[in-house]
Protein backbone atom coordinates (compact mmCIF):
# COMPACT_ATOMS: atom_id res chain seq x y z
CA UNK A 1 0.00 0.00 0.00
CA UNK A 2 2.74 2.24 0.88
CA UNK A 3 4.18 1.82 -2.49
CA UNK A 4 1.40 4.08 -4.32
CA UNK A 5 1.91 7.49 -4.63
CA UNK A 6 -0.42 9.59 -2.58
CA UNK A 7 -2.71 12.14 -4.73
CA UNK A 8 -3.01 15.45 -2.25
CA UNK A 9 -5.74 16.64 -5.54
CA UNK A 10 -7.31 13.46 -6.03
CA UNK A 11 -10.94 15.18 -4.83
CA UNK A 12 -10.50 17.76 -7.05
CA UNK A 13 -10.11 15.48 -10.21
CA UNK A 14 -12.49 14.55 -13.38
CA UNK A 15 -15.31 12.18 -12.44
CA UNK A 16 -14.87 9.08 -14.58
CA UNK A 17 -16.67 8.85 -18.25
CA UNK A 18 -19.81 6.51 -17.75
CA UNK A 19 -19.73 6.14 -21.80
CA UNK A 20 -16.11 5.00 -21.98
CA UNK A 21 -15.86 0.94 -22.28
CA UNK A 22 -13.36 0.74 -19.51
CA UNK A 23 -15.59 2.55 -17.01
CA UNK A 24 -15.71 0.10 -14.03
CA UNK A 25 -11.92 -0.02 -14.67
CA UNK A 26 -11.81 3.73 -14.38
CA UNK A 27 -14.32 3.46 -11.03
CA UNK A 28 -11.64 0.56 -9.93
CA UNK A 29 -8.61 2.75 -10.40
CA UNK A 30 -10.01 5.83 -8.74
CA UNK A 31 -11.10 3.58 -5.76
CA UNK A 32 -7.50 2.57 -5.09
CA UNK A 33 -6.37 6.10 -5.82
CA UNK A 34 -8.77 7.44 -3.02
CA UNK A 35 -8.52 4.85 -0.63
CA UNK A 36 -4.72 5.33 -0.73
CA UNK A 37 -4.84 9.21 -0.33
CA UNK A 38 -7.47 9.28 2.60
CA UNK A 39 -7.82 5.96 3.97
CA UNK A 40 -4.45 4.77 4.86
CA UNK A 41 -3.68 5.77 8.25
CA UNK A 42 -0.27 7.24 9.54
CA UNK A 43 0.57 7.45 12.73
CA UNK A 44 2.06 10.51 13.84
CA UNK A 45 2.44 12.99 17.09
CA UNK A 46 -1.49 14.16 16.61
CA UNK A 47 -2.41 10.50 17.47
CA UNK A 48 0.22 8.83 19.60
CA UNK A 49 -0.36 9.39 23.32
CA UNK A 50 1.87 7.95 25.85
CA UNK A 51 -0.40 5.57 28.52
CA UNK A 52 0.83 4.76 31.85
CA UNK A 53 3.21 2.12 30.95
CA UNK A 54 5.50 5.01 29.24
CA UNK A 55 4.32 3.71 25.54
CA UNK A 56 3.35 5.05 22.78
CA UNK A 57 -0.51 4.23 21.32
CA UNK A 58 -2.30 5.35 18.62
CA UNK A 59 -5.77 7.14 19.89
CA UNK A 60 -7.28 6.02 16.46
CA UNK A 61 -6.25 2.68 18.16
CA UNK A 62 -4.58 1.66 14.69
CA UNK A 63 -3.06 -0.97 13.55
CA UNK A 64 -6.36 -2.45 13.78
CA UNK A 65 -7.27 -6.03 14.35
CA UNK A 66 -7.15 -8.65 10.56
CA UNK A 67 -9.94 -10.32 9.65
CA UNK A 68 -10.04 -12.29 6.18
CA UNK A 69 -13.99 -12.40 6.44
CA UNK A 70 -16.97 -9.87 7.39
CA UNK A 71 -18.29 -11.05 10.59
CA UNK A 72 -20.30 -10.84 13.55
CA UNK A 73 -21.09 -13.08 16.46
CA UNK A 74 -23.56 -14.18 19.16
CA UNK A 75 -22.32 -11.15 21.41
CA UNK A 76 -22.79 -8.82 18.57
CA UNK A 77 -19.19 -7.89 17.87
CA UNK A 78 -18.49 -7.18 14.38
CA UNK A 79 -15.16 -6.90 12.34
CA UNK A 80 -15.19 -5.73 8.78
CA UNK A 81 -12.91 -7.51 6.06
CA UNK A 82 -9.34 -6.05 6.75
CA UNK A 83 -5.83 -7.04 5.45
CA UNK A 84 -4.16 -4.37 6.08
CA UNK A 85 -3.78 -3.11 9.54
CA UNK A 86 -3.41 0.77 9.15
CA UNK A 87 -6.59 0.94 6.33
CA UNK A 88 -9.35 2.33 7.74
CA UNK A 89 -12.25 0.59 6.78
CA UNK A 90 -14.92 2.27 4.02
CA UNK A 91 -17.90 2.55 1.92
CA UNK A 92 -16.76 1.73 -1.64
CA UNK A 93 -19.95 4.19 -3.15
CA UNK A 94 -19.24 7.09 -1.05
CA UNK A 95 -15.08 6.44 -1.95
CA UNK A 96 -15.48 6.86 -5.20
CA UNK A 97 -18.38 9.14 -5.52
CA UNK A 98 -17.40 11.76 -2.52
CA UNK A 99 -13.96 10.77 -2.44
CA UNK A 100 -13.30 11.43 1.29
CA UNK A 101 -12.07 9.85 4.10
CA UNK A 102 -15.06 7.62 5.60
CA UNK A 103 -15.66 5.20 7.83
CA UNK A 104 -18.77 2.82 8.03
CA UNK A 105 -20.35 1.20 11.30
CA UNK A 106 -22.98 -1.64 11.99
CA UNK A 107 -25.02 -0.37 14.42
CA UNK A 108 -25.89 -3.16 16.77
CA UNK A 109 -26.91 -2.02 20.09
CA UNK A 110 -28.67 0.68 21.70
CA UNK A 111 -25.22 2.62 23.22
CA UNK A 112 -23.40 2.29 19.91
CA UNK A 113 -26.20 4.43 18.12
CA UNK A 114 -26.39 6.80 21.06
CA UNK A 115 -22.68 6.97 20.84
CA UNK A 116 -22.68 7.97 16.91
CA UNK A 117 -25.30 10.13 17.36
CA UNK A 118 -23.14 12.65 19.34
CA UNK A 119 -20.00 12.00 17.33
CA UNK A 120 -21.78 12.59 14.49
CA UNK A 121 -23.57 15.87 15.64
CA UNK A 122 -20.24 16.69 16.81
CA UNK A 123 -18.14 16.63 13.85
CA UNK A 124 -20.64 17.99 12.20
CA UNK A 125 -21.48 20.96 14.27
CA UNK A 126 -17.86 21.48 15.71
CA UNK A 127 -17.50 21.91 19.23
CA UNK A 128 -15.67 25.54 18.86
CA UNK A 129 -12.96 24.19 21.08
CA UNK A 130 -11.30 27.98 20.73
CA UNK A 131 -14.13 29.95 20.85
CA UNK A 132 -16.76 28.56 23.54
CA UNK A 133 -15.60 31.36 26.45
CA UNK A 134 -16.96 34.22 24.07
CA UNK A 135 -16.18 36.87 27.04
CA UNK A 136 -12.24 35.72 27.28
CA UNK A 137 -11.87 36.43 24.18
CA UNK A 138 -13.51 39.68 23.36
CA UNK A 139 -11.21 40.73 27.09
CA UNK A 140 -7.90 39.62 25.09
CA UNK A 141 -8.24 41.09 21.73
CA UNK A 142 -10.30 44.08 22.71
CA UNK A 143 -7.18 45.73 24.88
CA UNK A 144 -5.49 47.32 22.24
CA UNK A 145 -9.22 49.34 21.24
CA UNK A 146 -9.32 50.41 24.39
CA UNK A 147 -6.00 51.19 25.31
CA UNK A 148 -5.35 53.30 21.73
CA UNK A 149 -8.15 54.92 20.23
CA UNK A 150 -7.43 58.55 20.47
CA UNK A 151 -7.15 58.81 16.19
CA UNK A 152 -10.97 57.96 16.20
CA UNK A 153 -12.76 61.28 17.48
CA UNK A 154 -16.52 60.21 16.47
CA UNK A 155 -18.57 58.26 19.24
CA UNK A 156 -20.05 56.59 15.93
CA UNK A 157 -16.81 55.55 14.48
CA UNK A 158 -15.54 54.08 18.01
CA UNK A 159 -18.87 51.98 18.01
CA UNK A 160 -18.23 51.10 14.50
CA UNK A 161 -14.87 49.88 15.41
CA UNK A 162 -15.77 48.40 18.49
CA UNK A 163 -18.03 46.10 16.42
CA UNK A 164 -16.12 45.63 13.54
CA UNK A 165 -12.73 44.36 15.95
CA UNK A 166 -15.63 41.90 18.48
CA UNK A 167 -16.33 40.38 14.85
CA UNK A 168 -12.95 39.76 14.05
CA UNK A 169 -11.98 38.23 16.78
CA UNK A 170 -14.59 35.61 17.28
CA UNK A 171 -14.34 34.98 13.78
CA UNK A 172 -11.17 33.95 13.55
CA UNK A 173 -11.38 31.97 16.59
CA UNK A 174 -14.69 30.18 15.19
CA UNK A 175 -14.59 26.42 13.28
CA UNK A 176 -16.74 26.30 10.40
CA UNK A 177 -17.70 23.04 8.43
CA UNK A 178 -16.75 23.44 4.65
CA UNK A 179 -20.37 22.90 3.33
CA UNK A 180 -21.98 25.79 5.46
CA UNK A 181 -18.84 28.00 3.99
CA UNK A 182 -19.90 26.80 0.86
CA UNK A 183 -23.62 27.65 1.76
CA UNK A 184 -23.17 31.16 2.70
CA UNK A 185 -20.78 32.17 0.03
CA UNK A 186 -23.73 30.64 -2.63
CA UNK A 187 -26.27 32.31 -0.43
CA UNK A 188 -28.10 29.59 0.32
CA UNK A 189 -28.36 30.38 4.13
CA UNK A 190 -28.10 28.31 7.21
CA UNK A 191 -30.42 25.45 5.83
CA UNK A 192 -30.84 24.39 2.42
CA UNK A 193 -33.70 21.82 1.33
CA UNK A 194 -33.56 19.62 -1.59
CA UNK A 195 -37.08 18.17 -1.42
CA UNK A 196 -40.54 19.45 -0.59
CA UNK A 197 -41.70 18.17 2.30
CA UNK A 198 -45.85 17.11 3.33
CA UNK A 199 -47.10 16.40 6.24
CA UNK A 200 -48.01 12.68 6.97
CA UNK A 201 -50.53 11.89 9.34
CA UNK A 202 -50.65 8.73 11.72
CA UNK A 203 -54.37 8.15 11.25
CA UNK A 204 -53.92 7.61 7.41
CA UNK A 205 -51.11 5.50 7.84
CA UNK A 206 -52.87 3.11 10.67
CA UNK A 207 -56.70 3.06 8.92
CA UNK A 208 -54.44 1.45 5.28
CA UNK A 209 -52.86 -0.71 7.80
CA UNK A 210 -55.57 -1.71 9.56
CA UNK A 211 -57.42 -2.54 6.42
CA UNK A 212 -54.92 -4.83 4.95
CA UNK A 213 -54.51 -6.46 8.29
CA UNK A 214 -57.73 -7.01 10.31
CA UNK A 215 -56.36 -9.23 12.49
CA UNK A 216 -54.42 -5.72 14.06
CA UNK A 217 -58.01 -4.10 14.42
CA UNK A 218 -59.43 -7.25 16.73
CA UNK A 219 -56.36 -8.00 18.65
CA UNK A 220 -55.87 -3.48 19.62
CA UNK A 221 -59.94 -4.27 20.79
Amino acid sequence: MQQFPSEADVAYCRPSNHDADDYWEQVASLEKRVVRTKQLHTCTRGCLRTNRYSVLKCKCRAPWTLSQVDMVDEKGQWQPKRMYGYLNGYIPAITVNCRCNNDGKLLTNCEETNNITFYVTGYTAKKQGRSYNTSALLAKGLIYHYEDETYIHQIQEQTCMLLFRSVNILNRQQEMPAPMIFSYLMGWGDVVKSHHYITVYWTSFAEVLLNAYPALHRNGR
